[in-house]
C-alpha cells in the first residue's frame, strides 16, 4: 500500500522539464544565449546575401530553439522546408519545436515523417517516445522508447524515458534498471540519478536512495526537486530535524531546469 501511496505522489510530478539543446559554431558548443544571439546574427547576414538557402534557415531555426524561441524557429523550419522538401533534419527540428511550443500533436505527424525517411534514427523514437509521453499515450511511449533502446543501446535519454514510463506502470525494480543504465552510459545525466533515488525509495531500499539523490545532487548542489526528494528520504530515515531543513533550503530556489528529460519526483 505504501508503495501505491508514493506513486501517486509522484505521478504529479511526472511532465516538468524544459529542452536545453547544444548546438555547434565554428566548431565550438552554444552554452549561452548572448553566443547563440550572435550566432543568429550571422546567419542573418548571410541569408541577406543568399536568401534562398534551406541550410540557413534550418541553422539559424536551430539557434531560435536554443534560446526557446520556438515559433522564430519554426518559422524558419518552414521556410527551410519549403525551399527544400527533402531536407530531412528540418522536419526533425521542426517536429521538436511545434512539441516545445505546445503543438505537440503537429511535432509528432514532422517525427513521423522524418522517422520515415530515417528508420534508423534512435533519437528521433527518443523524442516520439517523449512527446506521447506528453499526451498520456504511455504504450505507444513505451513502444517508441524501446525501439530507441534496441537501434542505440547506448542511447541514455532513451533509457531513462523508458524508466519513466515502466516506473508509472509500477514496473519500478525494471524502472530502476534503466535508470542506472542511463547513468553507467553518462554519469553526468543527473535527474537520472533523481529518478533512481525515487526508485529505491518507492522499494523501501532508503539507504540507495539516498546515496542516489547525494550523487546527483554532487552534480547539483541546488536543484530544488532533489534537495525536495532527499527531505522525503532522511524523513522516511528518521532524520525530521534534517528533512525540515532540506525543506526551508529549497523553499525559495527555483523550480528545477532539466532538459526535455522526464522527472519522477
Amino acid at each position: 500500500m505504501k508503495g501505491v501511496l508514493v506513486w501517486r505522489y509522484v505521478a504529479v510530478f511526472l511532465l516538468g522539464a524544459w529542452l536545453v539543446f547544444p548546438v555547434l559554431a565554428a566548431g565550438l558548443p552554444i552554452t549561452t544565449r548572448d553566443q547563440a544571439q550572435a550566432e543568429i546574427e550571422q546567419y542573418d547576414r548571410l541569408l541577406r546575401q543568399r536568401p534562398q538557402d534551406p541550410s540557413l534557415y534550418l541553422q539559424r531555426g536551430v539557434l531560435y530553439f536554443a534560446q526557446q524561441d520556438f515559433e522564430r524557429a519554426i518559422d524558419d523550419f518552414n521556410r527551410a522546408i519549403q525551399l527544400e522538401p527533402r531536407l530531412d533534419e528540418a522536419f526533425y527540428q521542426r517536429g521538436l519545436a511545434l512539441g516545445r511550443a505546445g503543438r505537440i500533436e503537429e511535432g509528432i505527424v514532422d517525427l513521423d515523417e522524418f522517422i520515415r525517411r530515417r528508420p534508423d534514427s534512435s533519437a528521433a523514437y527518443t523524442k516520439r517516445g517523449v512527446r506521447y509521453i506528453w499526451l498520456g499515450k504511455f504504450e505507444a511511449a513505451e513502444r517508441d522508447l524501446k525501439r530507441a533502446v534496441e537501434l542505440d543501446p547506448a542511447n541514455a535519454e532513451a533509457h531513462d524515458d523508458l524508466g519513466v514510463v515502466l516506473a508509472r506502470r509500477g514496473e519500478v525494480r525494471r524502472a530502476a534498471y534503466h535508470f542506472s543504465t542511463c547513468i553507467r552510459l553518462d554519469p553526468s545525466y543527473q535527474k537520472a540519478y533523481h529518478n533512481l533515488a525515487m526508485a529505491h525509495f518507492m522499494m523501501g531500499d532508503n539507504p540507495r536512495a539516498l546515496a542516489a539523490i547525494e550523487a546527483g545532487l554532487a552534480l547539483d548542489a541546488g536543484h530544488r526537486g532533489s534537495l525536495l526528494m532527499k527531505a522525503l528520504i532522511v524523513e522516511a530515515m528518521g532524520d525530521l530535524a534534517q528533512a525540515k531543513a532540506l525543506r526551508r533550503q529549497a523553499e525559495f530556489l527555483p523550480e528545477s531546469n532539466w532538459s526535455e528529460r522526464l522527472e519522477v519526483k
